[in-house]
């Protein structure tokens, strides 16, 4: 599963640099986030970064538009809690010696 949703993080990440002033690039990329953040989340967590980045980049480009801006928001909240979590549970799970 991680591999396959590396595979399509890669795409996406391929497709950034072409949004220029397309934001219907950046609602096809949102449609896929929407539906992989939750899969990343409970069971892939190591992509979180990438993840991370690519909403990074669309958040700072100037073709998404204020929609598309409050869903990046909202993905974002989305993944840093999931980030945190997943610190705090290796973080239990890892006490320092």
């Amino acid at each position: 599963m991680t591999a396959v949703i590396q595979t399509l993080l890669q795409v996406i990440q391929s497709l950034l640099p072409q949004i220029g002033a397309n934001n219907s690039i950046v609602n096809t990329i949102l449609s896929a986030l929407i539906q992989l953040v939750p899969i990343v989340v409970s069971e892939a967590q190591e992509l979180l970064i990438p993840v991370r980045n690519i909403i990074a980049a669309l958040q700072a480009n100037p073709a998404t538009t204020a929609d598309q801006q409050a869903t990046l928001k909202a993905l974002d909240a989305q993944v840093d809690a999931a980030f945190e979590g997943a610190v705090t549970a290796y973080l239990a799970n890892h006490p320092a010696s």
